[in-house]
């Protein structure tokens, strides 16, 4: 048996369901990640998958523990463990026993993986001012100022599962 509209009027044909902020969000994360990804590629890192950014974007520059990667991007230990050996099979990054604990893995960026980072900090800025050249200086001003906000928010915020993103600013 099927719901018609009639049946149950949520609506589901109409624009609420992708113009919702939380679908705004996605878009936009997807354009800057795309963008991202393809000027990675141009700079010789093609073997960079989205994939490979829930080690990156997580990993202290001193080393991060597998299990802390694993909570940070919000994924089992083991799916991080899989990731993680990917990155090394591509010299991003290398592993060494926790000193602290003799049978944890402490992850941290190999020479490959450094210049990656130096790759990715270049393409952030060309992408940040492509997506200001789009929507304007004032706007996008305003959009960090909003998303910082959101985030300062949801850090503090008990009653909500924030992300474990971290940003600085």
């Amino acid at each position: 048996m099927t719901l018609g509209e009639s049946d149950l009027d949520l609506g589901l044909t109409h624009g609420w369901r992708s113009d919702n902020v939380g679908r705004l969000l996605l878009a936009g994360f997807s354009f800057f990640e795309g963008r991202l990804m393809g000027r990675l590629e141009q700079s010789g890192f093609s073997m960079v998958r989205h994939v490979h950014f829930n080690v990156l974007r997580h990993l202290d520059p001193d080393g991060t523990r597998i299990v802390d990667l694993a909570a940070r991007a919000q994924i089992t230990k083991g799916s991080m463990g899989k990731i993680v050996k990917e990155c090394e099979l591509l010299g991003l990054v290398q592993l060494r026993v926790d000193p602290q604990d003799g049978r944890a893995k402490v992850v941290s960026f190999a020479a490959k993986g450094i210049e990656l980072m130096q790759a990715i900090r270049n393409a952030m800025t060309e992408v940040q001012a492509e997506m200001t050249c789009i929507t304007g200086e004032e706007d996008m001003r305003a959009m960090q100022r909003a998303l910082h906000a959101l985030h300062r928010h949801a850090a503090c915020d008990e009653g909500a599962r924030p992300a474990q993103v971290r940003v600085r600013g």
